[in-house]
């Protein structure tokens, strides 16, 4: 195997956590020797294909292809019915892109869009397609895709397998979030500090995780001498309807991935928050959460069915976002534990994931 194309229907450079995970893992192919090429839609005004632009924002110095592609239609500018339009721009865009590269010679494609898996699918061309969400729409299209005989599907937990239904199993692979250990690197020479942080959105899916219920238990904890870090890139959200600014609190907005590393190694905690969405109970696989562990943070988090099943569980204090005594008494038992690395996560770093990806096309 010597070249991948990654064609996906996201935008770049930008802060989000889809946007870094695409960015790692084209790092990590090339690293291998991969000629890789990122394909992606020119969809809004911040889009930019410039090669140095983007290894500038994701402080990256490998080298591969970037193109950006026309975007057929206004992204997110028509605000009725714009769940339909999203569907019609994606599925435009993806009928348009695949016809152009069809027929370019080449043999491996990696895809995070259900509509270009099923276009290149039809056309028997070999390509594994990485799905974080499930809908109606994606499974349709995911069982005719595996229909065909190059096609491959990567899941992050069991619960989506289950949901799709009957497919073969030798063409569905379970695996979970990874950690880029470059970045994240727990040292032991840095003592860490009665400090509990949280990296990532506020929202999900336009619904809030909860991290304002916890506002006060933050200003106890302040009390007691521990300190709260929130790290998001939708910062001006939360601000709306919750008034953050007291002792002890630190809001950071927009960090890269090595300013976050350097927070974290000296924090003790980290927070795993979400709503009680279907997609939150059954399919997330946290990066964050992954990056906590491989710092050497303990973690406290809501408990439902997907952060249960996540591995190391010895190192999660569990609580009810809705009870304030119950965080609290989840933060104080963590930052009471000691802190350490699991043996074996290397298992679950991205030098791991890629090597099991490039394995499934075999």
């Amino acid at each position: 195997m010597d070249s991948i194309t990654y064609i996906t229907y996201q935008t770049f450079p930008a802060f989000t956590a889809n946007s870094i995970q695409t960015i790692t893992h084209i790092k990590y192919f090339a690293r291998l020797g991969l000629n890789v090429t990122l394909v992606f839609p020119l969809r809004n005004k911040e889009s930019d294909s410039n090669l140095q632009k983007l290894k500038s924002f994701y402080q990256i110095s490998d080298n591969f292809n970037s193109e950006g592609t026309k975007h057929f239609l206004p992204f997110k500018k028509i605000k009725i019915f714009e769940k339909y339009s999203y569907i019609l721009s994606h599925f435009l865009w993806a009928f348009f892109v695949t016809r152009k590269y069809k027929n370019k010679h080449m043999k491996n494609y990696f895809t995070r869009s259900e509509w270009v898996f099923y276009f290149m699918s039809r056309k028997n061309h070999k390509i594994i397609f990485e799905c974080h969400q499930i809908s109606k729409l994606k499974k349709i299209l995911i069982k005719k895709s595996l229909d065909k005989d190059n096609s491959k599907l990567i899941l992050l937990t069991e619960s989506m397998k289950n949901e799709i239904g009957q497919v073969d199993s030798s063409k569905v692979m379970i695996l979970s979030s990874s950690y880029d250990e470059e970045i994240f690197s727990y040292k032991k020479d840095i003592e860490k500090e009665e400090k509990i942080i949280y990296t990532g959105s506020f929202y999900r899916f336009g619904e809030s995780r909860g991290i304002q219920n916890l506002n006060d238990s933050f200003k106890r904890l302040s009390k007691e001498g521990v300190d709260t870090i929130l790290v998001s890139n939708d910062a001006e959200k939360i601000y709306e309807n919750t008034n953050f600014s007291h002792d002890g609190f630190t809001l950071f907005s927009n960090l890269n991935r090595r300013e976050i590393s350097e927070i974290l190694e000296r924090c003790k905690v980290g927070l795993l928050i979400n709503n009680e969405s279907h997609h939150a109970e059954k399919y997330t696989s946290p990066l964050k959460y992954f990056e906590y562990i491989s710092m050497g943070l303990n973690v406290v988090a809501t408990k439902n069915e997907a952060h249960t099943k996540l591995p190391y569980q010895d190192k999660i204090y569990y609580f009810d976002k809705n009870n304030n005594v119950s965080f609290l008494n989840a933060v104080r038992a963590a930052l009471k534990a000691e802190t350490s690395i699991p043996e074996d996560l290397k298992m679950y770093s991205m030098g791991s994931r890629i090597n099991h990806i490039l394995n499934f096309y075999k």
